[in-house]
């Protein structure tokens, strides 16, 4: 057991317990195959998307995959252990989450060795465009983002989301904080290569007048001269001009209630063509000053935020209709999210703590729904039963169509898996 560390990269970065053996534990290549599971494959249209679920121990999965796959996924997200210390049926956890070691000094160790090789694995799996999307509680938050700044280079993380998944209030001990959210790191492979998409804008259409003079940061007039002129204003016939009138009317320039000089947000050329759009207009202001406004309709798309609020007991819901059971289902609202803001609409996605299989339902709905082409490849092991009770149900019934116990028909998505499990050579 030797100490792992980075200072060779950044001067400063995580200490553990580096254990040799899980890394070098990609030498189980050797031993392990990928063999199909035909009884379980669901075949429709082939036409449409095929995708994949995968039984068996991500690790050697992923290596196995790199055979074919390597460089070749646009998104990969994974919702890993969060070491909380929770065992199995501790508070209807349906598998142990607690890796720690008693040999080790440091808490975090046995995680970060777990964790260590299989995201440098996602990250070969990767295109140069290619993101990935980690969801990680406070527990293991500043050691991941540590890994991950080793792993894919600091320069290549984009940014973070902050979930929202519960409201205040419930059973806690008098005094504390409630854990409100979760958070998910997103890097990528290539940062000079890759981006975010734009997300659908719920306000698409909407019309709304603000200010034209230039607000916020750098404002003032020396900063974009040529964008500081005046508008004349005939008041009688409430009419706008750029050229000088030969009757009574007012000058209105950048300026704000004290009279500081500013700029407008555009140029004479671009301001004379919105003028005669009708996009521009004057508005007496409370102080009893007058200012341009102009006019903004919402477009299709938006620049996303990273607040994201969605109660997480909807990915609780959305199990259950299928009559099934698992501890902390990711919503869909959320997964859709993530691949709404992070892969084209015909991307190869890999999910390898799969769980209950959330990223492959998301997948199938905005298939089915936007006529999306996205592929799935999901990979979870079977500990407590967990692919055979759980993840497969989920995707079949999916697919195939269900009525749950409650007589609900859920429409299925009529698209094909393939059912692939790790075995020994």
């Amino acid at each position: 057991m030797k100490s792992h560390s980075v200072p060779s990269k950044s001067g400063f970065g995580l200490n553990w317990e580096y254990d040799e053996q899980a890394s070098l534990n990609l030498a189980r290549e050797n031993k392990f195959k990928l063999e199909y599971f035909r009884e379980n494959e669901i075949n429709f249209d082939s036409a449409k998307p095929t995708h994949y679920l995968i039984e068996g121990d991500n690790l050697p999965v992923l290596h196995l995959l790199q055979n074919q796959y390597k460089g070749k996924v646009d998104l990969i997200y994974i919702d890993p252990p969060y070491n909380t210390g929770f065992k199995q049926d501790q508070e209807g956890f349906q598998y142990h989450d607690q890796r720690r070691e008693q040999h080790h000094k440091y808490r975090h160790s046995a995680w970060l060795n777990f964790m260590y090789p299989r995201i440098e694995q996602a990250r070969e799996l990767l295109n140069e465009e290619g993101l990935i999307f980690i969801s990680i509680d406070e527990n293991e938050f500043a050691h991941l983002k540590l890994l991950c700044d080793e792993i894919f280079d600091e320069k290549n993380f984009l940014n973070y989301l902050v979930w929202k998944k519960r409201s205040t209030g419930g059973q806690i001990r008098s005094g504390s904080i409630i854990s409100q959210t979760e958070f998910v790191l997103i890097y990528a492979k290539n940062k000079s290569k890759a981006s975010l998409n734009k997300i659908e804008n719920p306000n698409v259409g909407n019309v709304k007048w603000r200010d034209f003079r230039k607000s916020g940061g750098q404002w003032q007039r020396k900063y974009r001269p040529k964008q500081y002129f005046p508008f004349y204003y005939i008041i009688e016939q409430d009419k706008l001009l750029l050229e000088k009138p030969s009757q009574s009317h007012l000058e209105v320039y950048p300026q704000d209630s004290k009279g500081q000089e500013g700029f407008w947000e555009n140029g004479i050329e671009t301001t004379s063509q919105r003028l005669a759009n009708g996009e521009l207009k004057v508005a007496k202001s409370k102080q009893g000053y007058y200012k341009i406004l102009q006019k903004e309709v919402a477009s299709a798309t938006q620049n996303a935020g990273n607040f994201i609020d969605i109660p997480s007991v909807q990915g609780s819901h959305e199990i259950k209709r299928f009559d099934l059971h698992f501890n902390n289902v990711k919503p869909l609202a959320l997964l859709e999210f993530i691949l709404e803001l992070g892969s084209k609409t015909d991307a190869l996605v890999v999910d390898f703590f799969a769980g209950s299989g959330s990223t492959g339902h998301a997948v199938l709905k905005m298939n089915a729904e936007r006529l999306h082409r996205r592929k799935f490849i999901l990979c979870t092991n079977n500990e407590y039963n967990l692919c055979e009770e759980v993840t497969y149900p989920r995707i079949k019934r999916c697919l195939e169509g269900y009525t749950n116990k409650e007589g609900k028909v859920l429409i299925g998505f009529g698209e094909s898996l393939k059912y692939q499990r790790l075995t020994s050579i």
